[in-house]
């Protein structure tokens, strides 16, 4: 079969302008064909990837509540968070809040002695990386100092542990206010133990007790030349086995 030259351009003419008007008429609707075929599909991925930045850790507890933001399973005293909850109890209204480097305690307590010793508490917790902003108000009304010195106050403790007990800073309170409103007095000290145990290991413990009862008056205010460390002639301790392990804090 013979097709002449004219005829064969003229069909082409026409197949090109039938593909130019379809792909025209596909542009203008969209329907035009995907560049998905042909494009790397890690661009794609890429734009959708987004890098995730850590939010920073906060926390804030009262005695029913704790919540934080951030992540805090590398905070080393998260885990044990909720113990934080039955120390605020104690205050009433205290509330804590900070992150992993600084935390504030707020709130009311009812004297100096024992804000200075819920600083201790919180620090022993927290751990010695966290500073500790106690700003616990003591009360404006203090009680009125009696003309008599107090009684040698006497913190009684657990078997084999120098650790001040729990009421110390109610115990010492007294002693504590009567030191600072006398400043021409002092504190005189003195450890003892129970018979249970060897003499020596005995006598390095009713020191530790007597030390540890002396860190508290610092704290408090009470300046260290204004206390004695004063050995009983007997460090054993009189009494049952839980009045022998105690340590006598007399004002001179």
């Amino acid at each position: 079969m013979h097709i002449n030259q004219s005829g064969y351009d003229r069909w082409t003419w026409i197949i090109t302008l039938i593909l130019l008007l379809t792909l025209s008429w596909m542009l203008l609707t969209g329907r035009g064909p995907s560049l998905a075929c042909c494009t790397d599909g890690s661009a794609s991925t890429t734009s959708e990837t987004s890098t995730a930045i850590d939010e920073p850790f906060h926390f804030e507890v009262t005695a029913s509540t704790f919540s934080n933001q951030g992540d805090g399973s590398k905070v080393s005293w998260f885990a044990e968070a909720d113990s934080l909850k039955t120390f605020l109890a104690a205050g009433g209204d205290w509330q804590l809040s900070g992150d992993d480097k600084v935390v504030t305690l707020t709130g009311s307590v009812a004297s100096d002695a024992i804000k200075q010793e819920k600083t201790a508490e919180l620090q022993t917790f927290f751990g010695p990386g966290v500073t500790i902003d106690n700003q616990l108000q003591a009360s404006a009304v203090q009680a009125v100092v009696s003309a008599e010195p107090p009684a040698a106050a006497k913190l009684f403790f657990e078997t084999g542990k120098s650790t001040l007990p729990a009421e110390s800073a109610t115990i010492l309170e007294p002693t504590i206010e009567w030191l600072i409103s006398h400043p021409d007095t002092k504190a005189v000290i003195s450890g003892y133990h129970d018979a249970r145990g060897s003499r020596e290991s005995n006598q390095k413990l009713a020191k530790a007790r007597a030390q540890a009862s002396m860190d508290a008056l610092l704290a408090a205010g009470v300046e260290s030349t204004r206390i004695e460390m004063r050995k009983p002639i007997e460090t054993e301790g009189t009494g049952n086995e839980g009045e022998a392990r105690r340590v006598e804090i007399a004002v001179e």
